[in-house]
C-alpha cells in the first residue's frame, strides 16, 4: 500500500471515529433533555445535528424519540432523510414503517415492512408488524413499540416503578417456559426499543423469580438504567440491584452488583448505605494485596464515615492511607492529609 493511500485511509477512519463520538454526545444530551421532559429542546438539538454526515444511530435515536412523543410528521421527515443517507438500514426502515402505521397509513407501512423482508427474510420485527398492519389494528403512541400484547403478558400488571414483587403463582416449569418466551421476544426487538426491554425484563423478574433468567434480568435492567439513560437513573439501579441481592443472596453477580450499588449510592448521596457496603467489603477483604486499591477504598470509606458524622473513625482510615503511602505523596495520601487537616 503506498503512503498516500495509507494516509487517506487513516484520515477516513479517523473522521468516522470522530463522527461516532460526536453522535454519541448528541444522543447523551438528547436523552438528558428527554428525561427532563424538555421535548422541544431535544427536538431542536437533534434537528440541528442531523447534517448530511450524521450517523445512522443518530437518525435512529431522533426518529425513535419523535415517535415516542407522537411528533409523527417530524419523525417521518427525519427518517426519510436518514434512509436517503443509509438506504440499506433495516432499522431505519422498520422505524419508518412503525411511524407510518401510527399515522394510520397502513398501506404505506405494509410496503415498508415487505421491503424490509426482501432485504432480510428473517427480520422478526418486520414480520410481527406486517401481521399487525394486515390486521388493521390501530396503534397509539402510548402503546409499546413492540406491538400486540401476547397471551404471556395480557394478564400481567407490573408493580410501580422502582418496586419489584416476585410472584410464585406459576410453577417453576411454567416460569421457565415464560422466561424463555420473554427472552425470545427481547432477541427480536430493535435496539431502539428501550422501553420495551425494560418492560420485559421487569416481567421476567416479577413473574419468573425461580429462573436463572430472573437474576440475569436484574443485572441487564441495571445496565439499561446505567447506560440507556443520561444521566444514569441511579434510583432505579438501586431498586433493581437491592431486589437482586435480597432475592438471590448467593448470586454469582454479587460482587459486580455491590460495586455498582456503591457507585449508585455515592452518586445519590446515600452515605449510610455506602458505609455499610464498605464495612462489609473490609470485613471480607481486610487487606487487599494491591496497595493502590486499598488506599482508594480506605479514602472513600473515610469520606463516607465523615459524611455520616463518624469523624473519629474516618481519621483512622485516613491515617492508614498515609501510612501505606510511605511518603510517596500519592493523590490518595494528599487527599487523606487534607481531610485530617480539615481542608
Amino acid at each position: 500500500m503506498n503512503k498516500s493511500r495509507l494516509i487517506a485511509l487513516c484520515l477516513l477512519f479517523g473522521s468516522c471515529v470522530c463522527l461516532l463520538q460526536a453522535s454519541d454526545e448528541i444522543i447523551k444530551k438528547g436523552r438528558a433533555l428527554q428525561n427532563a421532559k424538555k421535548y422541544d429542546e431535544a427536538q431542536e438539538l437533534y434537528l440541528k445535528a442531523l447534517k448530511p454526515d450524521a450517523s445512522e444511530d443518530l437518525y435512529i435515536e431522533a426518529g425513535s424519540f419523535l415517535g415516542k412523543v407522537q411528533r409523527y410528521d417530524v419523525a417521518e421527515s427525519v427518517l426519510e432523510k436518514g434512509l436517503a443517507a443509509y438506504p440499506a438500514s433495516t432499522s431505519l426502515m422498520n422505524l419508518h414503517g412503525l411511524i407510518k402505521h401510527r399515522k394510520g397509513d397502513n398501506e404505506a407501512a405494509k410496503k415498508i415492512f415487505e421491503a424490509v423482508l426482501v432485504k432480510d427474510a428473517e427480520n422478526s420485527f418486520a414480520k410481527k408488524w406486517l401481521e399487525t398492519v394486515k390486521s388493521g389494528k390501530a396503534v397509539t403512541g402510548s402503546e409499546t413499540q413492540s406491538g400486540d400484547d401476547s397471551d404471556s403478558t395480557s394478564s400481567y400488571s407490573p408493580s410501580p416503578s422502582g418496586v419489584y414483587q416476585a410472584s410464585t403463582s406459576m410453577g417453576k416449569d411454567e416460569q421457565l417456559k415464560l422466561a424463555i418466551e420473554l427472552y425470545k421476544e427481547m432477541m427480536e426487538l430493535e435496539k431502539w426499543e428501550l422501553d420495551r426491554f425494560v418492560e420485559l425484563h421487569k416481567q421476567v423478574i416479577e413473574r419468573c423469580p425461580q429462573t436463572d433468567q430472573a437474576e440475569e434480568s436484574c443485572w441487564r435492567l441495571s445496565n439499561l438504567y446505567m447506560l440507556g439513560e443520561d444521566p444514569p437513573d441511579y434510583d432505579n439501579v438501586i431498586a433493581v440491584l437491592e431486589h437482586l441481592l435480597k432475592q438471590y443472596p448467593a448470586t454469582e453477580l454479587l460482587p459486580d452488583a455491590k460495586n455498582r450499588l456503591l457507585i449508585a449510592y455515592q452518586k445519590t448521596g446515600r452515605m449510610n448505605e455506602v458505609v455499610t457496603l464498605y464495612e462489609e467489603l473490609f470485613k471480607l477483604d481486610p487487606a487487599p494485596q494491591d496497595n493502590q486499591v486499598f488506599m482508594a477504598r480506605a479514602l472513600e470509606f473515610g469520606n463516607a464515615l465523615t459524611a455520616v458524622g463518624r469523624g473519629a473513625e474516618a481519621a483512622l482510615w485516613y491515617q492508614k492511607v498515609i501510612e501505606l503511602d510511605n511518603n510517596r505523596n500519592s493523590l490518595e495520601a494528599r487527599a487523606a492529609n487534607a481531610r485530617l487537616n480539615g481542608q
